[in-house]
């Protein structure tokens, strides 16, 4: 039983945000405008030397990427913490303790594929998640260090150690409030990354696509070309 839990828990954090990715990652492409790797020399014939930037259109930023993919592997989590929610109702209650996690997991996982696809409105959200996910998570270490000094002054009133279950446990949320900490992070810089995308221009790309190399001998077009080069071209052609 032990071993087919593990199983369907291992597919559930790797398959499920697997299968979004897959399912979202040829859109996030057409949703990015190129971004600057560098500048290039250009010399072409009777015209003067000129530096322009170089772009390179590859998808969503690094951050963005991550942050996507973190938002479903804590996003599964949902699945899981239900269980022991609903289990925990019939604790005294304890299961009760277990909402505000579940909202955040149902919310992160709902942000992941507008993330990828550079959406206006999954910049706000995910400062949003952030902000929740950070007091949430400051609250839980505190509980963390909170009980794992009881339990140390209880060891040493009494001078019994025990299995270590309960210090692992501790360990285990502590760790992974730590992981979600991160997480929200990404997501600033991801909300960062979006806002910077839908702040820059068309008229801002005047450079050269590394990933559209010109052909030998071909001139730039304006797209390609300073204004001053482009405008000296048009005189050379007239004249």
């Amino acid at each position: 039983m032990t071993v087919l839990f593990l199983l369907g828990f291992v597919a559930l954090v790797i398959g499920v945000p697997t299968a979004m990715w897959i399912r979202t990652w040829p859109d996030s492409l057409e949703h990015w405008l190129p971004h600057v790797v560098g500048t290039e020399h250009i010399t072409r014939g009777q015209f003067r030397d000129a530096v322009v930037a170089r772009y390179r259109g590859d998808g969503p930023p690094v951050a963005v990427r991550l942050a996507a993919l973190g938002a479903w592997i804590l996003g599964t989590m949902f699945v899981p913490g239900l269980m022991l929610g609903v289990s925990g109702l019939f604790v005294a209650g304890i299961g009760v303790v277990s909402i505000p996690g579940l909202v955040l997991a149902w919310r992160l996982f709902a942000l992941g594929r507008p993330l990828l696809l550079a959406d206006p409105e999954a910049a706000v959200k995910a400062r949003g998640l952030a902000r929740f996910a950070r007091i949430l998570n400051y609250v839980v270490l505190a509980c963390c260090g909170l009980a794992g000094g009881l339990q140390l002054l209880e060891r040493w009133g009494h001078g019994h150690y025990g299995s270590g279950g309960v210090e692992a446990l501790i360990l285990l949320v502590a760790t992974y409030a730590g992981i979600s900490l991160a997480h929200a992070a990404l997501l600033d810089r991801a909300a960062e990354a979006i806002d910077e995308q839908h702040g820059v221009g068309q008229p801002a790309l005047a450079g050269v696509r590394i990933d559209l190399p010109l052909a030998a001998g071909e001139i730039p077009t304006a797209e390609g070309m300073p204004e001053e080069l482009s405008e000296e071209a048009r005189r050379a052609r007239r004249g």
